[in-house]
């Protein structure tokens, strides 16, 4: 008897797994199959064919505007990492963001900045938008190659330029979640 209802909870369970493991999609209407084979090949036809199946990318933000205030700063950030331009990356950040980068390339023992932050490659790809200002800082959505779908970057307004600041939302948003899940 014991025997029983031992194999009969590992048939009900394996049955159970096996069911919910099933996928779904053999389980749906065949118009709902269409419009997921439709949008795998929609994502194909975008240049999204090395999305694994059952995925998504994250979306990409709509443009609300063009930054038109912190592009010319971008655009300087980007040229200087293309030509590896220390003199000039050194004028694009902020003065507060140059002494944590100097602190953290000595803790690192590197000499460079453009050696630094060589790990982050602009690419071919480097681009702002939707800047949001408030009075002396903005943040703005940057995309580069490393960044593909953008990330919020802030800026500061400095001795009356706007400079570049080694500081993101989303890094920090990464770094709360990483000290909340550390406890």
């Amino acid at each position: 008897m014991r025997f029983q209802s031992l194999l009969f909870i590992f048939a009900l369970a394996a049955s159970t797994l096996l069911f919910s493991c099933s996928g779904g999609e053999q389980d749906k209407k065949p118009e709902e199959n269409k419009e997921v084979t439709a949008n795998k090949s929609n994502e194909k036809s975008k240049g999204n064919s090395n999305v694994p199946a059952g995925t998504s990318r994250t979306p990409t933000p709509e443009t609300v505007n063009q930054a038109e205030t912190v592009k010319p700063v971008v655009e300087a950030y980007c040229i200087a990492m293309q030509k590896r331009d220390e003199s000039s990356l050194r004028k694009i950040y902020s003065s507060a963001s140059l002494r944590q980068l100097d602190a953290d390339m000595r803790a690192d023992g590197v000499r460079s900045l453009t050696e630094y932050l060589s790990n982050e490659p602009v690419g071919n790809k480097c681009s702002v938008r939707n800047e949001k200002i408030a009075g002396n800082a903005a943040i703005a959505l940057v995309t580069t190659q490393t960044y593909p779908n953008g990330i919020q970057w802030k800026f500061i307004k400095e001795k009356g330029e706007w400079k570049m600041t080694n500081q993101s939302s989303d890094f920090d948003a990464v770094r709360k979640a990483t000290k909340k899940s550390g406890k």
